[in-house]
């Protein structure tokens, strides 16, 4: 039987939401506490969470949430005034844009299968014409490192990522890459292993596993990319919250079980699941 005590699950997407879920916030973090887990980054690609978040704790639950919010068009993009709000808030996970993103967009174009909105601004790329970042990045960064918050990837691409990391890695922030072994981002594992360091993780999902994305990644291809990489730099999650997968509890044990059965030891599980982002979540 395996248990959930102690981890994290920083992928979690509940309703509300304008996309279909399957439980609500609350519903989520009850759930995770009857589990004894540690804490769940509650996210949605439209507002803020940490509103949510901080009402959820008041309730005494074991499970703690998290606040996160992603830099998409519908909280004004990379928009410096929008992070040091969240910040001030409390918001614990500031994200890159995903469906607003160049990187998406390049890929899926408007995407209505997984994000019904209407699309109104050009989709958002992090770098200048010099290939360096962006100003309102640069800004946000500084932001996110004075804080006890870290960053997000989104849905950016690889040449984006590139640029980001070494400049993450000079100012010492803290940089989670989300679902690497989904189709959205889908970076590659040479990239994963020249991008891990003391302050940049890799996030591996249940969900990449199901046709929840636009495409099915094997759990081998996973094993290999931990593998490659080190669980002692990568995160594992869930994506829970579509409708097309289990609830939070359930989609971290079948995760942890296919791991498990795929080679993946115990002590790794506790690396990624437990270790490795109560150190992004300042925990520990």
């Amino acid at each position: 039987m395996i248990s959930l005590e102690g981890m994290y699950d920083l992928h979690v997407h509940p309703a509300p939401s304008v996309q279909k879920r399957t439980f609500t916030a609350l519903e989520g973090v009850r759930s995770a506490a009857e589990e004894k887990m540690a804490g769940l980054v509650l996210k949605d690609h439209t507002y803020n969470t940490v509103a949510m978040t901080r009402t959820i704790n008041e309730t005494g639950f074991s499970t703690k949430a998290f606040g996160a919010i992603m830099l998409n068009e519908a909280v004004g993009g990379l928009n410096p005034s929008v992070v040091e709000i969240a910040l001030a808030l409390g918001t614990k996970m500031i994200e890159l844009p995903t469906y607003s993103s160049k990187g998406h967009y390049d890929q899926y174009g408007d995407d209505q299968k997984i994000f019904p909105y209407k699309k109104r601004i050009k989709p958002i790329y992090i770098l200048d014409s010099h290939g360096r970042l962006v100003p309102e990045l640069e800004e946000i960064i500084d932001l996110v490192k004075g804080s006890d918050a870290f960053l997000a990837s989104g849905h950016i691409s690889r040449a984006e990522a590139d640029v980001l990391v070494r400049r993450v890695k000079e100012t010492g922030c803290k940089l989670l890459f989300v679902g690497v072994s989904t189709d959205m981002p889908d970076h590659p594992v040479d990239a994963q292993k020249q991008w891990a360091s003391d302050h940049v993780f890799m996030e591996h999902v249940y969900g990449a596993l199901t046709d929840m994305p636009h495409r099915k990644t094997p759990i081998s291809t996973i094993v290999a990319q931990i593998r490659t990489v080190g669980a002692e730099r990568c995160v594992l999650g869930t994506d829970a919250g579509s409708i097309k997968l289990p609830r939070q509890v359930e989609s971290m044990k079948e995760f942890l079980t296919l791991l498990l059965d795929a080679g993946i030891t115990e002590k790794e599980i506790d690396l990624m699941a437990r270790q490795n982002p109560g150190n992004l979540l300042g925990i520990g």
